[in-house]
C-alpha cells in the first residue's frame, strides 16, 4: 500500500495473490467518514466504476473520505463470469479493509468511521463484508444488484444499517420481467436482514441509474443515508 498523505488524495496499489488492485483514496480536510466504493470493473461493467468515480466527488465535498477500488487486477478483467464469484471479491475486499484499518491504528490514517458503496454484482460482496466485519463497518449501500447472492448467514447476522436502491421503469413496464424479478428477490432477501435497513426506488430510471437525472438522485440518497449513519463529527 502506498504512502498516505492526508488529507490530500493518494493512488493505492493493494498486493494480493492474483495480482494488484488499484484504488484512489481521497481526504478532504476535516473529513467526518470514509466511504469505499469498491466494483469489479470487467470489459462489460465500466459504466458502473466511471459512476463510483462521480459518486467520490460527490461525497468529498460534503466532508467524506473516498477509496474507490478495483477488485480486478487488470489482467482478469477479460473474464467478465469473475465479477460474479462474490467470495473470492470478498476476499480482496477484505484484504483492501484490513489494509486500511491498519492504517488507521497506526495513525497513517484518521480513525474514521466506514461506509461501503457498491452496485450490480459487487454489491452482496459488500453485504457480506460488512456481516463478517460489523465491528468496522458503519453503513452500507448497495445500488441495484442481488443481496441474496450475499448467503442468508450474512443477511441475518448484519448490523450495519442497509439501503438498497433499485430502478423503477423496467419493473412498471414489464411487470413479470428481470428487473421485477431483481426486486422481489431484493425484498424477501431485506425480511431476513434484522438491522435498520430500506429498500428505495428511483423513479424514471432502470437499475443502470445511467441517465444524469438518475445519477442525481441516487448520489442524493447515498449521501443522505451516510450523512446518517456514517459521519463522526470533528470540533
Amino acid at each position: 500500500m502506498n504512502e498516505v498523505q492526508a488529507p490530500g488524495s493518494t493512488p493505492l496499489s493493494i498486493h494480493t495473490e492474483h495480482g494488484p488492485l488499484h484504488g484512489q483514496l481521497t481526504l478532504p480536510p476535516g473529513a467526518g467518514g470514509l466511504i469505499i466504493l469498491a466494483h469489479a470493473a470487467s470489459d462489460a461493467t465500466q459504466p458502473v466504476a466511471a459512476q463510483d468515480i462521480a459518486l467520490a466527488a460527490r461525497l468529498q465535498p460534503q466532508r467524506f473520505g473516498t477509496l474507490t477500488l478495483d477488485l480486478m487486477p487488470q489482467a482478469e478483467t477479460r473474464f467478465n463470469d469473475l465479477q460474479n464469484n462474490v467470495a473470492l471479491l470478498a476476499k480482496r475486499l477484505l484484504a483492501g479493509l484490513d489494509l486500511i484499518k491498519r492504517q488507521m491504528q497506526n495513525g497513517a490514517l484518521p480513525a474514521l468511521p466506514i461506509g461501503l458503496c457498491a452496485a450490480d454484482h459487487v454489491s452482496p460482496v459488500i453485504v457480506r463484508i460488512a456481516a463478517q466485519r460489523d465491528q468496522d463497518i458503519a453503513a452500507v449501500v448497495c445500488r441495484s444488484g442481488l443481496i441474496d447472492r450475499a448467503g442468508m448467514l450474512y443477511l441475518r447476522s448484519l448490523s450495519a444499517p442497509l439501503l438498497v436502491l433499485m430502478g423503477e421503469i423496467a419493473v412498471l413496464d414489464e411487470p413479470a420481467g428481470s428487473a421485477a424479478i431483481r426486486l422481489a428477490s431484493n425484498q424477501r432477501a431485506l425480511q431476513e436482514v434484522s438491522c435498520r435497513k430500506a429498500l428505495k426506488r428511483i423513479p424514471d430510471t432502470d437499475d443502470s441509474f445511467a441517465l444524469p437525472t438518475a445519477f442525481d438522485k441516487v448520489a442524493a440518497e447515498v449521501s443522505q443515508w451516510f450523512e446518517q449513519y456514517c459521519r463522526q463529527e470533528n470540533n
